[in-house]
């Protein structure tokens, strides 16, 4: 079953289930007539409204049957208290007026409890079919292969009971877990029959693996070989695949992950739509201010690159006589620089500057926190510096960034400016989450880093 399709089968269930709840809470009470569902009763659709969003917000977990029993319930508590608040919100902002918190609480009471019920017969039922574990050796003392081990030995759902682990050598330091040599395979197999065995060993040692698949089958043991990419790859990584074909991709990142993108979209639209509509008065102030001040236009538009490296034009105010080149400008902005107007040096330390960029979030060009955008003739610059500079271009740039409220701004004239920055920015690609993008905005408003280097 493909995820869209087990995804939309669970919404389904857990409405019916939902209104199932709702109806049994009626008959309890003979009130039966009121709560028809038919009759669109307001709590009955608070509930609704409450469980859709809800099922929304963790859409990603819907495939939580493939987790452990303690990972369920964790799962199902987050979910029940965050259905129990949304539809408390929904049924406020309706203004739904003299009703009992029974009406309330005990068809979101039943709800939960059948949920649970039926959560536990389907993960039961699809992750411990089998009766007990089938025992398994790991071979391959590597960081895979204790993790495998100690997967195996942690989770009981997965089935397996490990052995052990059989190292190439054991002149190894870490002896964790170890019950022999390659060599031993066999003499293990005789004293413990075992119907898997869980090969880690690295890409190089093609002929060893060989012989252990063939001594394996030999014993009518199922020989399982897991990619040791660690080797290869010293960061987090996603396996996925292509049809029938495994593909490694190389860089995890969490926003290219359709529900992370959908809720960080969301989030960009709400805030610079309505920092636009507050901010109005300010931006017509600071428009007349530039047109005092100096001569030339309100507007600064040079070109940046944007996610994979896409070009689009960047709003800034103007805050200097004389701009560089919108597209093809080299010269930085310095310390004390003659260009800056008056009304600049106050832009560009307040960070006035920066908002027309909420059009460019609004046309989705942007998004209000991440990697700061550069000019195209630093952006080649630096390519050639660090081999990692353009894993910056796998998300959207922001107005604000972790390496700006870090204090990483201005000049990227040496190695520690430039790396910091650019080290900085992929960390946040790589570890971002909801919460760290509020936590961004609010260091930008009032972190001390912030205005570090900011001229």
């Amino acid at each position: 079953m493909r995820t869209r399709e087990f995804i939309l089968l669970f919404f389904i269930l857990d409405i019916i289930l939902l209104n199932v709840s709702i109806t049994i809470s009626s008959l309890l009470r003979n009130d039966w007539h009121v709560y028809m569902l038919w009759q669109a009763n307001a709590v009955t659709i608070a509930l609704n409204l409450g469980y859709a969003a809800t099922y929304l917000i963790y859409i990603d977990d819907m495939q939580y049957l493939k987790h452990d029993f303690i990972t369920l319930i964790k799962l199902l508590v987050q979910r029940s208290v965050t259905f129990f608040a949304l539809a408390a919100l929904v049924i406020i902002a309706g203004n739904v007026k003299a009703f009992a918190p029974n009406e309330f609480l005990i068809p979101i009471f039943l709800f939960i409890s059948l949920r649970l019920l039926l959560s536990l017969f389907l993960f039961y039922k699809m992750t411990l079919r089998k009766k007990g574990r089938s025992p398994v050796l790991i071979i391959g003392a590597n960081k895979i292969g204790y993790e495998v081990y100690r997967y195996c030995k942690r989770n009981k759902f997965s089935g397996y009971k490990p052995l052990g682990i059989l190292s190439e050598s054991l002149n190894g330091k870490n002896q964790e877990a170890i019950i022999g040599t390659l060599a031993d395979f066999q003499a293990v197999y005789d004293k413990t029959p075992f119907n898997d065995v869980i090969i880690s060993l690295p890409f190089d040692e093609k002929e060893k693996i060989k012989d252990l698949i063939h001594v394996a089958e030999k014993n009518g043991v199922k020989p399982r070989i897991v990619l040791n990419w660690y080797d290869v790859i010293n960061h987090d990584f996603y396996i996925q695949s292509l049809g029938s074909i495994p593909v490694l991709d190389v860089r995890r990142v969490p926003l290219h992950r359709y529900s992370n993108r959908f809720w960080k979209r969301a989030f960009d639209i709400v805030v610079a739509v309505t920092a636009i509509i507050l901010l109005l008065p300010v931006f017509i102030l600071v428009a007349i201010a530039i047109k005092l001040d100096s001569k030339g236009p309100i507007f600064y538009k040079p070109i940046r690159l944007g996610v994979n490296g896409k070009p689009f034009q960047l709003y800034k105010f103007r805050s200097m006589h004389e701009s560089d080149d919108a597209k093809d400008g080299t010269r930085s902005t310095t310390l004390n620089d003659k260009r800056v107007t008056r009304l600049g040096k106050f832009l560009r330390k307040s960070n006035l500057d920066e908002l027309p960029q909420l059009y460019n979030v609004v046309m989705n060009e942007m998004s209000i926190v991440g990697p700061r955008p550069h000019r195209i003739h630093l952006n080649k610059d630096l390519q050639k510096k660090m081999s990692t500079y353009m894993v910056r271009h796998l998300v959207k740039p922001g107005i604000t960034g972790w390496a700006q409220v870090n204090g990483w701004r201005g000049p990227t004239e040496n190695r520690m400016q430039y790396m910091g920055r650019t080290l900085h920015d992929i960390w946040y690609i790589e570890n971002w989450f909801f919460f760290i993008d509020i936590y961004i905005i609010f260091l930008t408003a009032f972190g001390k880093k912030t205005r570090k280097n900011a001229f």
